[in-house]
């Protein structure tokens, strides 16, 4: 517990953020929770049977280098970081450089007893460094861009192969790392493909959100038709405040939503609340001990991400993390959830709090600087 105060007034007592319950020991989510996400979904039963299962639960997914060689954090027995980079279902014809959907660090103590999601806002201003392997000569732009500027050909052509999204992956995290007061490492990384969420949810019947503020849908109209144009105000789809259960087309469209007023922040949010709520229906007995189910999320897993787990095998992670489950997951709102203008229109910024807390990532601190900015703490509605 922290202090603090006004001047001129008596320091207060600063609360500190409320503390996950005692884990309930849910086995099969373990190596879940090492994305931070459903990136080894299929794993999640692994944990429970044999561990050769681990690798049977991951054997269809797609790996590759995503980390930069130079940014391998040598092993997980400490703090362990991971990047999840969301990204859309390209056209084949598309012509647009590739730029990541969703940023999100995974950060989890030493004492691997929670993980703390992070999402970095996609226009943040950042300086993009040189990169050779596509003769990008670096300059500042939106965080997002640093994906693009990897993932494209010598020539300047985007390119979506995997060798491509590797080269992307790549840049971008050099680009976070040299963001991160005293640079960031990095134990795993997973591309995550939004489309294939729609199988994982497919898997497991749907989920059940609690809609926070009214959202329309720019592709969806009133009788459930998508459009790929964006549809008139008045005739969107509309998800209402209230919780309910969603069909797996309206759970991952709802969490896509970035029209409000405070920009990209709200679907952060909405974001993180899609992967609290896949992780609780994969913590019910009717998902995972569903022989059907389970295999079904394994295929799921195959168009779902590509992965790099850096110099630690399946197994090893399920050991070490085997104390986390769903309630131990931490989201926080960069920028405190404010909109932080940039030098370039358009553009955002990161506030000096959150470099702050992007220096506490590469101290393991994190929870010492949400005792600061408890307000941070996105909460669960």
């Amino acid at each position: 517990m922290t202090t603090y105060a006004e001047p001129g007034t008596r320091a207060r007592r600063r609360p500190a953020p409320p503390e996950p319950p005692k884990p309930k020991d849910p086995m099969w989510a373990k190596l879940c929770l090492i994305i931070g996400s459903v990136v080894m979904v299929a794993s999640g039963a692994a944990v429970a049977l044999p561990s050769v299962l681990a690798n049977w639960a991951t054997a269809q997914i797609p790996k590759a280098p995503l980390i930069p060689p130079e940014l391998i954090g040598a092993n997980i027995d400490g703090a362990i970081n991971l990047l999840m980079l969301g990204m859309d279902e390209r056209s084949s014809s598309s012509k647009d450089l590739i730029r990541a959907d969703t940023i999100i660090i995974a950060h989890i103590p030493k004492t691997h007893d929670r993980i703390f999601l992070i999402s970095l806002p996609r226009d943040a201003e950042v300086q993009i460094p040189d990169f050779k392997p596509t003769n990008f000569t670096g300059f500042k732009d939106k965080i997002n861009a640093a994906f693009a500027f990897g993932a494209r050909t010598p020539q300047g052509k985007p390119d979506d192969s995997t060798a491509g999204r590797t080269l992307g992956a790549n840049l971008t995290m050099q680009t976070i790392n040299n963001l991160v007061p005293g640079g960031l490492q990095f134990n795993g990384a997973a591309i995550i493909n939004f489309i294939g969420f729609r199988a994982v949810l497919e898997a497991i019947g749907g989920v059940r959100l609690c809609v926070d503020v009214e959202t329309k849908s720019i592709h969806f109209d009133t009788k459930n038709k998508y459009h790929s144009s964006e549809v008139p105000y008045n005739q969107r789809r509309t998800y209402k405040v209230g919780c309910r259960d969603f069909s797996p087309g309206e759970a991952l469209d709802y969490a896509r939503q970035r029209h409000f007023d405070n920009g990209d922040y709200t679907r952060q949010r909405h974001q993180q609340q899609l992967l609290m709520a896949i992780f609780k229906k994969l913590s019910s007995s009717g998902t995972m001990t569903d022989l059907g189910k389970l295999t079904d999320l394994q295929k799921a897993a195959k168009g779902l991400l590509t992965l790099d787990l850096g110099t630690t095998g399946p197994a090893d992670w399920v050991f070490t993390l085997k104390g986390l489950s769903a309630d131990k997951i931490v989201m926080i709102k960069t920028n405190g959830g404010k909109i932080t203008p940039g030098t370039i229109k358009g553009n955002e910024s990161f506030s000096r709090d959150s470099i702050e807390l992007l220096k506490a990532v590469h101290d393991d601190t994190v929870l010492d600087f949400l005792q600061q900015h408890p307000d941070w703490i996105t909460t669960e509605k």
